[in-house]
């Protein structure tokens, strides 16, 4: 009886249409009570894809994924947005938890890299990103950040801050972060990051949508390599 069922198997694998060994994951955006998460159309369960992690300084996940959403339509990667993370909290305390969601939450309902996350934002948004790459760099492939710089506290700890990462320097020269950033790029590049400088007019906002649409290009080529 055992091998007939076996057999069966085999038969029904060999019949069956390949669209059904992998079934696409319904696209449209999934509310939990910490984040929201976006998948894009035309993805299926059998692949791993990359996952954007974005933060704000004001914990607008709707304004995220209305931002980052369409970046994830052109790429293929899911985007978990946070509610939680703003300007004025505990962020190092909060981001362990975050890395316990991806890991056992989000990585288990959806077809995501859990080991090479994208952590993005802007402004207050941006420094989060870079934190979360500094307290878990077994969580974080690569940083994307506009207008945000590296926490004070974080380049004192050079002997243990990650190396050979991947991030995006997304930056107006007329903002008041900007020399801030260059301070970062010399301090990023003295640990073998993969780095690249990105400008935009407009002074303290988030980048346009093309200059994000480059990064995050060069971004996802990049951790490939």
């Amino acid at each position: 009886m055992k091998h007939f069922v076996l057999l069966l198997a085999a038969i029904l694998l060999l019949v069956l249409p390949a669209g059904l060994a992998a079934a696409p994951l319904a696209s449209g955006t999934y509310e939990e009570n910490e984040y929201l998460v976006y998948v894009p159309d035309g993805i299926d369960t059998d692949q791993k894809y990359p996952l954007i992690v974005a933060f704000s300084p004001g914990g607008d996940a709707d304004g995220l994924v209305k931002t980052w959403g369409p970046h994830a339509d052109q790429n293929k990667c899911l985007v978990m947005a946070s509610k939680i993370v703003k300007n004025g909290m505990d962020i190092p305390l909060y981001l362990k938890r975050l890395r316990k969601l991806i890991w056992e939450r989000v990585g288990e309902q959806f077809p995501v890299q859990t080991d090479r996350v994208i952590a993005l934002g802007t402004s207050g948004g941006g420094m989060a990103a870079h934190l979360f790459s500094f307290f878990h760099p077994d969580t974080v492939g690569a940083v994307i950040s506009s207008v945000g710089y590296i926490h004070e506290n974080s380049l004192k700890h050079k002997d243990t801050y990650p190396q050979g990462k991947v991030c995006a320097f997304l930056t107006s020269p007329t903002d008041f972060n900007y020399k801030l950033m260059q301070e970062d790029k010399k301090f990023l590049t003295s640990l073998n990051w993969k780095l690249k400088w990105y400008e935009f007019e407009g002074g303290h906002r988030t980048a346009p949508e093309d200059v994000r649409e480059e990064a995050l290009k060069w971004v996802l080529q990049t951790l490939q390599e």
